[in-house]
C-alpha cells in the first residue's frame, strides 16, 4: 500500500458526522488524534502540488493553522498565518508597524463574510504560494487568500486540501487538488 492509499484509507476509517441541534457537520477529531495520520497529511498534501514548487506555504485559520506548517515541514519551506480580522486583537497599532494584506470574502460565506488578513512582508514577488486547508467548498476563503498572494506579487502555486467538494470551475481557477472528494467520506 502506497502513503497516499495509507492516508485516504486512514482518512476514511477515522472521520464521522455529527448530528447535532443545529445540523450535521463533519467531526474532523478522528484525524487530529491519530498519530499515524498526522505524520502523513504534511507529506501528503505537499505532494499534490510538489511540481509547482511552492516556496511558502499559507493556511488560513483555523485548521490551516494547524496543516500549514505540517505541510511546510515536508516541503521544506516556510509558513504564513492568514488570520480572520475579528481575531487580530491590537490590529491598528499593528498595521502602523506592519502593513497588513486584507481581501474579503463574499457576503453569502458564513452569514456574512469575513476579512482574511496577512502581514504584507510574508509575501515576496519571487515566492509560489500553496495554500493548504482541511477542506474546501465554495472556495471563498481561497479566492480571497489568492487576491491577496497577487496584491503582494507573488505566484499562486494552487490549493491544497484534505477533502475537495468544489465544483469543477472553482478547481480549476484555483488549482485545487484535494486527498478525497467529499463523496469518498463514509456517509
Amino acid at each position: 500500500m502506497t502513503d497516499r492509499q495509507r492516508v485516504v484509507q486512514r482518512l476514511t476509517e477515522t472521520f464521522a458526522w455529527a448530528d447535532t441541534p443545529v445540523g450535521v457537520f463533519a467531526d474532523l477529531s478522528g484525524w487530529w488524534r491519530d498519530p499515524e495520520l498526522l505524520g502523513l497529511l504534511g507529506p501528503a498534501l505537499a505532494d499534490l502540488h510538489s511540481a509547482r514548487k511552492p516556496t511558502v506555504v499559507a493556511g488560513i485559520e483555523t485548521r490551516g493553522l494547524v496543516l500549514g506548517p505540517l505541510t511546510a515541514l515536508a516541503l521544506g519551506v516556510g509558513f504564513v498565518e492568514v488570520r480572520k480580522a475579528y481575531r487580530i486583537a491590537g490590529e491598528a497599532q499593528r498595521d502602523a508597524d506592519d502593513p497588513m494584506l486584507r481581501a474579503e470574502t463574499p457576503p453569502e460565506y458564513q452569514d456574512g463574510g469575513l476579512t482574511l488578513m496577512a502581514p504584507r512582508r510574508l509575501f515576496t514577488p519571487d515566492d509560489r504560494v500553496l495554500l493548504v486547508d482541511e477542506w474546501i467548498e465554495s472556495g471563498a476563503q481561497a479566492h480571497a487568500v489568492r487576491r491577496m498572494v497577487a496584491e503582494a506579487g507573488a505566484q499562486w502555486a494552487g490549493v491544497a486540501v484534505i477533502v475537495d467538494a468544489t465544483e469543477p470551475r472553482v478547481r480549476e481557477h484555483l488549482d485545487v487538488r484535494g486527498l478525497v472528494g467529499e463523496d469518498d467520506l463514509p456517509a
